[in-house]
């Protein structure tokens, strides 16, 4: 391939990568805002309080400083930029890379193979971070759920734990088969 058509093939990718990263953006703010709309309820019913002036600053906490940070930075970087993309993909795409990752199968849409190996990259680089965040955020949930109350099951302690190292190995596993998969759609 000449050095031409190597260059308007690379130009087309990038413009692609570009579409679908627009495109990932509105998703990812649309699903952010559903996600956030129950939390003002859920956490009067909690706090059995029925004013909303209460829910101003996590109103604010949630949708000017959650969701500007997400959209900026996934506006500025490049991986976020990729990694937003693949919330972008039609849902033929996205369930066609969901079926390769677990099966170890190649990929051969080189736009989406782009996609998982900057996700790839990212998970390999922050592993140790992520394992560390979990381990804390599961010691402090057990501790608060400990000194909370007298009557505490010990199951729910179990099951915390459980649900995180479950957390753990499953983002190994996806860096080990992305990894596979990566290797398996080289030419």
């Amino acid at each position: 391939m000449d050095s031409d058509k190597q260059f308007e093939h690379l130009a087309q990718r990038e413009t692609e990568l570009q579409a679908l990263a627009n495109r990932g953006r509105r998703r990812a703010l649309l699903i952010m805002i559903i996600a956030f709309l129950p939390i003002p309820f859920v956490l009067m019913k909690i706090n059995d309080d029925r004013s909303l002036a209460g829910m101003i600053p996590i109103a604010i906490a949630c949708a000017a400083v959650a969701i500007s940070y997400s959209w900026t930075k996934w506006q500025r970087g490049p991986e976020d930029s990729q990694s937003v993309a693949f919330v972008g993909l039609d849902r033929k795409r996205r369930w066609a890379t969901y079926r390769s990752l677990l099966r170890g199968s190649r990929i051969d849409d080189p736009v989406v193979l782009t996609m998982v190996e900057t996700i790839h990259r990212r998970l390999r680089r922050r592993v140790m971070v992520v394992v560390a965040a979990m381990v804390a955020v599961t010691i402090a949930t057990i501790a608060l759920v400990m000194t909370g109350d007298d009557s505490v099951s010990p199951w729910i302690p179990v099951a915390i734990v459980v649900l995180s190292v479950g957390a753990i190995a499953e983002h190994r596993w996806l860096i080990n088969r992305s990894a596979k998969v990566i290797d398996r759609s080289q030419p």
